[in-house]
C-alpha cells in the first residue's frame, strides 16, 4: 500500500485551464472519492495520477516519490475503466492473466494469483467463460480482478459502475467497499453520483470547475457544508435554498432571519462572520422539515410521491421558490392543497452573500 500526495497539481490544454492547483493527501488503505458534475475536471485528476495526462504544473507522489516523469506502467497503479475493455476472444482466466503475462511473469505466478483474484470477487465458476456469456456485473468484475493480479500500491477506478443498471450499480458498489475491506488497499474512485461517493468513501472530495470546494468524511460534508455547491450537491433530495435577511445577531450566536415573505426564522450564526443587515441564504434538509399550519413556510402543494418509507411533497411557497419535504408522517396532501411547513433553527444551514457557510457548527444536529 502507498499514500497519495497531489501538490498544487494544475493541467491546462493550451490556454484552457481544467485543474487549477489542487493539493490533496490521501493516507495509506484510505477510500477515497472524487465527486463532481460533469466537466468538474475529476477524472482528468485520476488519469494525471495514474500517468496518463501529462502533468502541466505542481507534483504527484506515490508512497512519498514524485511521479512526474515515472511512465504509468511504474507507477505501481491499477485503474478500472468506465468501459470494460475485455478481450472477446478470451476467457475470463486469459483477460485477467493477459497484463502479467505481458510482464513476463510465469505460468505459475499467473495462474496464482489469477485464481487468488477470481476467489475475492466470486468469479471462480466464471473463469473458462467468454466475456459474451457474463453479465454486466460480472464484466466489471473481470476487470477489477485484472486491477487486483498486478498487486498495486495504488487502485484507480473511473467512473466503473456508469454502464451498469440500478440494481447492480448497488449490487457492485457493495463489492467493492467489501474488496476495501478485504484488500486494505488505497483506493481513489471517480464519480459524478453523489449517492455512491456518501456510501462508499472514508472521504470526499468535492470538485467544481478543477477546484477542490471541500474535502471530508461523507458526514461532515453532509451535515457541514463549507458552501452552497457543496450544500446543494451533497444530499438526495437536495437542500432547499431560501432568501434572507439578517435581523439580528447576539454575540452567542443566535440570530433571525427574515424570508422574502415577511415571516422571520431563528437561527443560529458564527457571530465572527455575521450581522444584522446582511443578505443571507438559508438552507434547509428536506428531511429537517415538518408539516405545520403555523409554521413560517406557506404555500402550495405541487407534487406527492410515494416512496414507500417516506413521501417527498414538493411545494412552490408564497414568495414564490420551490421546496422539498421528506416525511414519514403519510399525511399524503393533495396537489393544489394549501400547506405549511417550519425547520427546526438548529438544522439551518446559513451562508452568506459570496456562497460560504457562516452557520455556527458546533449547534448543527441532525434531526430526529
Amino acid at each position: 500500500m502507498s499514500g497519495v500526495s497531489l501538490r498544487d497539481l494544475r493541467k491546462s490544454y493550451g490556454a484552457l485551464d481544467v485543474i487549477h492547483g489542487a493539493s490533496l493527501d490521501i493516507k495509506e488503505g484510505e477510500f477515497v472519492v472524487f465527486v463532481g458534475p460533469s466537466g468538474c475536471g475529476k477524472s482528468t485528476m485520476l488519469r494525471m495520477i495514474a500517468g496518463l495526462e501529462e502533468i502541466s504544473g505542481g507534483t504527484v507522489s506515490i508512497g512519498g516519490k514524485e511521479m512526474n516523469a515515472v511512465p504509468a506502467r511504474d507507477r505501481g497503479v491499477a485503474m478500472v475503466f468506465q468501459n470494460y475493455a475485455l478481450y472477446p476472444h478470451m476467457s475470463v482466466r486469459e483477460n485477467m492473466g493477459f497484463g502479467l503475462k505481458n510482464m513476463g511473469f510465469a505460468k505459475k505466478d499467473i495462474a496464482e494469483r489469477v485464481n487468488n483474484a477470481a476467489e475475492i470477487l466470486q468469479l471462480t465458476p466464471y473463469l473458462d467463460r467468454k466475456p459474451k456469456a457474463l453479465s454486466g456485473g460480472q464484466r466489471q468484475r473481470v476487470a477489477i480482478g485484472r486491477a487486483i493480479v498486478r498487486e498495486p500500491d495504488v487502485f484507480l477506478f473511473d467512473e466503473p459502475l456508469s454502464n451498469l443498471d440500478a440494481a447492480l450499480r448497488v449490487q457492485t458498489r457493495t463489492e467493492i467497499s467489501q474488496l476495501h475491506a478485504r484488500l486494505g488497499a488505497t483506493m481513489i474512485y471517480v464519480t459524478h453520483d453523489q449517492t455512491e461517493a456518501l456510501t462508499m468513501a472514508d472521504r470526499i472530495v468535492v470538485l467544481r470547475d478543477g477546484v477542490i470546494e471541500q474535502v471530508g468524511a461523507p458526514l461532515d460534508l453532509y451535515d457541514r457544508p463549507a458552501n452552497l455547491f457543496v450544500a446543494g450537491f451533497i444530499g438526495a433530495p437536495k437542500m432547499n435554498f431560501l432568501s434572507a435577511v439578517l435581523q439580528q445577531v447576539a454575540p452567542n450566536g443566535a440570530a433571525t432571519a427574515k424570508i422574502e415573505s415577511g415571516e422571520v426564522i431563528p437561527v443560529q450564526v458564527s457571530p465572527a462572520h455575521a450581522q444584522a443587515g446582511d443578505k443571507v441564504t438559508l438552507g434547509l434538509r428536506p428531511e429537517n422539515i415538518a408539516v405545520d399550519p403555523a409554521g413560517p413556510l406557506k404555500g402550495k402543494v405541487d407534487l406527492v410521491e410515494q416512496l414507500g418509507n417516506v413521501e417527498l411533497i414538493y411545494a412552490t411557497l408564497d414568495m414564490g421558490c420551490k421546496i422539498v419535504a421528506e416525511l414519514r408522517t403519510r399525511i399524503s396532501p393533495l396537489m393544489g392543497d394549501r400547506i405549511a411547513f417550519r425547520s427546526l433553527s438548529e438544522t439551518i444551514h446559513v451562508f452568506d452573500s459570496s456562497g460560504d457557510a457562516i452557520t455556527a457548527h458546533n449547534v448543527l444536529k441532525v434531526a430526529s
